[in-house]
């Protein structure tokens, strides 16, 4: 996560140090600096929406949940904005996957949790992919939790599609 931030403050300064010293790479620099900070301040936007949701969860429960990280993320405009994202938080060191919906309105100052449960334990995954491959544990471990996370939405978006098919058929 660090790393990628670095990155991105380093792509940042080169394109600015580019746009300022009348280097042009053929194309619109401004876009891409925008295009940066676009994807900077989102990125902010979800850490802080899964912040809150973690900080939210440990409140109403009782628990003492640490966020770790986001890995995915999506955003939906509606009257404010609607993160739907998948986090990593860790519960007396043990790691699990969780997914959030966060509504926010940052001009009333307000956030509200929508959804908030657990979908799974990303430790046991990391252990059993190292066990049986030694060399590449991580990067089986990587695809196994991409095709956790995969699955998770293949079955968030079957129970949609089955809500919005009994709408219609009872309208029709």
């Amino acid at each position: 996560m660090h790393r990628r931030a670095v990155l991105f403050a380093a792509v940042l300064l080169a394109a600015s140090a580019a746009a300022v010293s009348g280097f042009h790479l053929g194309g619109d620099e401004s876009g891409l600096v925008r295009g940066v900070l676009a994807a900077l301040r989102e990125r902010a936007e979800a850490d802080d929406a899964a912040r809150f949701a973690v900080s939210h969860y440990n409140k109403n429960q009782g628990a003492s949940l640490e966020f770790t990280r986001v890995l995915k993320s999506k955003r939906q405009v509606v009257t404010g904005t609607l993160h739907d994202l998948i986090l990593e938080a860790a519960d007396a060191g043990k790691k699990n996957l969780y997914r959030a919906k966060v509504w926010v309105k940052p001009w009333e100052d307000f956030k509200s949790v929508v959804e908030f449960r657990l979908i799974g334990d990303s430790e046991s995954e990391s252990e059993s992919s190292v066990a049986s491959d030694g060399g590449s544990g991580q990067a089986i471990s990587k695809l196994s939790l991409e095709a956790d996370i995969a699955q998770e939405e293949a079955r968030l978006h079957t129970v949609e599609n089955d809500g919005l098919s009994s709408d219609f058929a009872s309208s029709s």
